[in-house]
């Protein structure tokens, strides 16, 4: 084979190769969009930079491209369109969400302000915190606490023998009746919702009452307890007279102080 018949078999290959290259994308750097692209995105709304230019003479525009690209729009490089510019629309944007935000800040803050006074106005008032009242806590949690256990307290320091009589003649259920009713009360001022001073005073008023009831009450204790001690010193010494006659005093004596206990 030939050189010249093997070069005319490989230009084939050449050819293709050529035209496989001449089929790439080719790069074009086009000053305008470039200036365009800058203007928009990032840097300063020159009006030096629309290009093509003018290339004015005598004042006259002379560039054709100039005619194609800007003499529909003249007074666009005079308008600054960039979205972050001063005006832009972006800026705007950003500026009504931080106006938003201050806005949102501050209705949040009044909202937590009220809350925290609904939450203080409520302990204030409430009920079921009631037994949080330092006062409360400190004077008439104990002051009171003879109505959180009226049995165990109504004959603390009295003998067996007072309570049983006291029991019998029904003086016991009467100040049982006297204290479940205070106690009643305790109990309303402590459950119900209501001013912090108004609760006080009815802690106090129930306090007065409660320490009158007692007074009387240990009074007639006293009293029971002389009376019995008086009709054990009777018996002994009216143990040699007749047995119907002493049973006769014995019985007035008890019933003058039965009603001596019950009226006071």
């Amino acid at each position: 084979m030939t050189i010249k018949r093997k070069f005319w078999m490989i230009f084939p290959a050449f050819g293709l190769l050529f035209m496989a290259g001449g089929q790439a994308q080719t790069p074009i750097q086009d000053r305008a969009v470039v200036a365009q692209q800058e203007r928009m995105v990032f840097k300063q709304w020159d009006e030096d930079r629309f290009l093509p230019g003018p290339n004015r003479f005598l004042g006259i525009p002379t560039n054709s491209n100039w005619f194609l690209t800007w003499a529909l729009h003249p007074n666009y490089p005079k308008l600054d369109r960039r979205p972050l510019s001063p005006a832009g629309e972006q800026t705007q944007r950003l500026g009504l969400a931080a106006a938003m935000k201050i806005s949102s800040d501050y209705y949040k803050q009044q909202a937590d302000t009220v809350r925290n006074l609904a939450t203080r106005e409520m302990v204030r008032i409430s009920g079921a915190l009631s037994g949080s009242d330092p006062l409360y806590l400190l004077y008439y949690k104990k002051e009171l606490a003879p109505l959180e256990n009226i049995e165990a307290h109504a004959f603390q320091t009295s003998p067996a023998r007072v309570k049983d009589y006291m029991l019998k003649n029904g003086a016991y259920a009467w100040y049982l009746e006297n204290m479940k009713s205070l106690a009643e009360r305790y109990g309303f001022a402590k459950a119900q919702d209501m001013e912090r001073g108004q609760r006080i005073l009815m802690y106090h008023r129930i306090l007065l009452d409660m320490r009158k009831l007692q007074s009387n009450w240990e009074y007639k204790l006293a009293l029971s307890q002389k009376m019995l001690a008086y009709r054990e010193a009777f018996e002994r010494k009216q143990s040699g007279q007749l047995p119907e006659l002493a049973n006769q005093q014995d019985e007035i004596l008890t019933g003058v102080l039965q009603r001596r206990i019950i009226m006071r």
